[in-house]
C-alpha cells in the first residue's frame, strides 16, 4: 500500500526515544540499612552508591512502554495517508506558439522531462495535456505517458507574431477543472496570467539579424526589390546575403555590417526571365526571417471599355494611365465601362462602369451648399470642399442608391449596387457596382482635384479584388488573403500548394479548402512559396515571409519558473488519512497509563528499622 508522509517534520519526535534511554541510565541513591549481622541482609538490586548518576541502563517494563509512545505519537505527527488507487492529478501546458519560441524549443523537451514529475504529486496516476497558445489548433498531446507526451513536440512549430494567450488558457483551464495545475510555457516573462495559470520560461537573449519588410519599385519593364534589414542586437553584426534564382543558381555573396540596432536596405533587380527568387542572408539562431521568398508582384489587370463624348476623353485618357488598367473594344469582356449619360438617349451600362452625366448646354451657375462626405470606404480620408460644379442635369437615382458625396440637398456623387442572376454563360450571381457622377465633370473642377483620381482608383481596387483571375504578390507568414473564388454550389474546393525555387512540392501535401471556409484563407504559417488553384485555374501566386519585429527580438527572452506547490487541497484529493490514528492514540494512552503504574512509588513492605535500636544478637 502506497503510504505519504504529509509532516516530515514529525520525525523529530524520534528524539525523545535517546531521552527516555538516557532517563532511564539514571539509579536511585541506595539507602543504609544498620543491620547486626550480614545474613539477615535482604536480597536486593544493586543500587548507585553515590546518588543520582549515569550508572547503567535499568531493563523494565516502563522503559519499553515509554519507547512505543514515542514511536506511536511519532507516527502520529507525520501525519501518513494512503494514496488512492484511482487518484489523477492533470496538468495542461499552453505552448506559446510565438516565432521566437523555435530558438528554445529543443530544449522543451529537458526542461519539462524535469518538471513534470514533480507535478504528480501525491497523485497514482499523471494526466497531461498540452495545447497551443495559437487559437483554432488541435490539442497537441492528452496522456498519461511523459516520453509520449514530450516526444509528441517533435511536431509543434512554433512560428507565428505575438499572441495573447488568453483564450487558449481559459480552454485549457476548462478541461483540467479547478484542481488542476495550468502552465503557460513561453520564453519571457508573461506577466501575470488569468485562470490561476503559472508559468515557466526557459528562454535567454540571443543576437539576431534578420529580414523585416519588401518593397518594389517599377520602371517601365524592370521591377527592383527593396529588402529592410535589421540588427537586433547590442553590438556591431556582419552578415553576407546572396540570391538564389529558380534555375538554382547563386548569386555571389556580398558581406555587409550592421550597427547596433540599426537598419539597413539591400536590394537588386528581377531578372527579366525570373518571376520568383529567394535572397538569403547568413543564418543564425532565428532562421525564421534569414530567407526572403519573393515573387514579382502581377496584380489582376482590368479592361475598361470606353464609351464617352467628345468632351470627355481627356478624362479616359487620364483613366487608361491607371496602373494594370487597360482598354478592350470588346463590351463582352470588359470588366467596366466608361460612360456618359445623355438624357435624350437615357439609356445605363448593364455591367460595372463609371457613369458622368453630360450637359449639352453650358451650364447653369455654381452650386451652392455645404458639403458633406458620407461615411464609406470610398469617401474615409478624402476632402471634397475644394469641389466647384455647375448646375447641369441629373440622373434618376433610386432608392437603394448610396449617396457618397452631398452639396446642399443634392446628390453629386453614388454607388449604385445590384445583384443579377445566373446566366447560360454564368452559373452562379454577379455582383454589379456603378459609380455615378451625379454633375458634368466638364463643368467644374473634379478633373484636377486629387480626390477625384483617388476615388476612382478605390472604385477599380475593389472591382480587381471581386475580378475571378489569376495573380501573383507577396505576403507575410500567417497573412489573411482575400482572394476572388466561385462560390456556388457546384464550384470545385480550393487547393493550396507550397513549393521551393526548383517547381517541386515542398514538405508537405497540398491543403484542401472547402468553398465555405475559402473566406478565412490564410497565408502558410512559415516562409516559402505558394500556389491556389480551383479545379485547373490558377487564382493565386505567392511568396510568404517573416516579418515581426517583436517576435524576431529576442534580447527580452528570459528564463524563469513561477509554479506553485500543490496545496492541501489536493492532498486530501489524491489520499486518505489514516483510519486507524484513533486506535494509535487509545494506544498512546494505555500504555501512560501502565508506565505509571510500574514507576509510582511502591509502599515499605515493612517499617525500616530505627538506625539508633540496637540490633539484637
Amino acid at each position: 500500500m502506497n503510504i505519504v508522509l504529509t509532516n516530515p517534520a514529525g520525525f523529530f519526535a524520534l528524539l525523545g526515544v535517546p531521552a527516555v534511554i538516557l532517563i532511564h541510565f539514571l539509579q536511585r541513591q541506595a539507602k543504609i540499612l544498620p543491620v547486626s549481622t550480614l545474613f539477615l541482609l535482604a536480597h536486593t538490586q544493586r543500587e548507585s552508591v553515590s546518588g543520582r548518576r549515569f550508572d547503567r541502563l535499568t531493563n523494565s517494563v516502563p522503559l519499553w512502554l515509554q519507547i512505543l509512545m514515542v514511536l506511536l505519537l511519532t507516527w502520529l505527527l507525520v501525519l501518513p495517508r494512503y494514496i488512492k488507487p484511482n487518484s489523477t492529478q492533470q496538468v495542461a501546458l499552453v505552448l506559446d506558439s510565438s516565432a521566437s519560441m523555435s530558438v528554445f524549443k529543443d530544449g522543451l523537451a529537458d526542461h519539462l522531462r524535469a518538471k513534470l514529475p514533480d507535478l504528480q504529486g501525491n497523485a497514482s496516476r499523471l494526466q497531461i495535456y498540452i495545447f497551443e497558445s495559437l487559437e483554432d489548433q488541435p490539442v497537441i498531446y492528452a496522456g498519461e505517458d511523459i516520453e509520449e507526451a514530450l516526444a509528441s513536440l517533435e511536431s509543434w512549430s512554433p512560428s507565428s507574431g505575438l499572441i495573447d494567450p488568453d483564450n487558449s488558457l481559459r480552454l485549457a483551464r476548462s478541461r483540467v477543472n479547478r484542481e488542476g495545475i495550468l502552465i503557460y510555457v513561453t520564453d519571457s516573462s508573461p506577466g501575470d496570467l488569468p485562470f490561476d495559470a503559472n508559468s515557466l520560461s526557459i528562454g535567454e537573449p540571443r543576437n539576431n539579424i534578420g529580414f523585416t519588410g519588401l518593397a518594389f519599385d517599377t520602371t517601365g519593364n524592370v521591377v527592383r526589390w527593396k529588402a529592410l534589414l535589421r540588427n537586433y542586437s547590442k553590438s556591431r553584426q556582419t552578415r553576407s546575403w546572396r540570391v538564389i534564382f529558380p534555375d538554382g543558381t547563386r548569386s555571389q555573396p556580398q558581406e555587409i555590417t550592421l550597427k547596433e540596432n540599426s537598419i539597413t536596405t539591400i536590394s537588386s533587380t528581377f531578372p527579366s526571365d525570373a518571376t520568383r527568387l529567394q535572397v538569403r542572408i547568413t543564418p543564425d539562431d532565428f532562421p525564421l526571417d534569414d530567407v526572403l521568398h519573393i515573387v514579382k508582384p502581377r496584380p489582376k489587370t482590368l479592361l475598361f471599355f470606353q464609351e464617352l463624348t467628345g468632351k470627355y476623353k481627356p478624362i479616359g485618357e487620364k483613366f487608361r494611365r491607371f496602373r494594370n488598367i487597360e482598354a478592350t473594344s470588346d463590351l463582352s469582356q470588359a470588366d467596366l465601362s466608361l460612360v456618359t449619360y445623355d438624357p435624350l438617349q437615357p439609356s445605363l451600362p448593364s455591367g460595372n462602369g463609371v457613369i458622368m452625366v453630360t450637359e449639352a448646354a453650358r451650364g447653369g451657375n455654381y452650386l451652392r451648399g455645404q458639403i458633406v462626405a458620407e461615411k464609406h470606404p470610398l469617401m474615409d480620408g478624402v476632402n471634397w470642399q475644394p469641389l466647384q460644379a455647375r448646375d447641369s442635369i441629373q440622373i434618376q437615382l433610386n432608392e437603394n442608391d448610396r449617396i457618397l458625396l452631398w452639396q446642399g440637398d443634392r446628390p453629386m456623387i453614388a454607388l449604385r449596387t445590384s445583384v443579377t442572376p445566373p446566366t447560360g454563360e454564368r452559373d452562379e450571381p454577379k455582383r454589379i457596382q456603378q459609380l455615378i457622377f451625379n454633375f458634368d465633370l466638364t463643368l467644374s473642377n473634379a478633373e484636377q482635384l486629387e480626390c477625384t483620381a483617388l476615388l476612382l482608383h478605390r472604385f477599380t481596387e475593389d472591382l480587381r479584388k471581386l475580378k475571378i483571375a489569376s495573380e501573383s504578390l507577396n505576403t507575410e507568414v500567417g497573412q489573411p488573403i482575400q482572394i476572388a473564388f466561385r462560390s456556388n454550389s457546384d464550384s470545385p474546393p480550393l487547393i493550396l500548394t507550397r513549393f521551393g525555387s526548383d517547381h517541386q512540392a515542398a514538405g508537405e501535401g497540398p491543403l484542401t479548402i472547402p468553398v465555405a471556409q475559402a473566406s478565412f484563407l490564410k497565408a502558410p504559417r512559415t516562409p516559402g512559396f505558394f500556389r491556389i488553384n480551383q479545379g485547373n485555374e490558377l487564382l493565386l501566386e505567392s511568396g510568404c515571409h517573416f516579418a515581426d519585429t517583436r517576435e524576431a527580438d529576442l534580447l527580452n527572452c528570459m528564463s524563469e519558473e513561477r509554479i506553485s506547490t500543490l496545496g492541501g487541497e489536493a492532498v486530501d484529493r489524491t489520499t486518505n488519512e489514516d483510519h486507524l490514528w484513533r486506535l494509535w492514540t487509545v494506544l498512546i494512552i494505555v500504555a501512560l497509563l501502565i508506565s505509571w503504574h510500574f514507576i509510582k512509588d511502591r509502599p515499605n513492605d515493612e517499617k525500616e528499622p530505627d538506625a539508633s535500636a540496637t540490633a539484637q544478637p
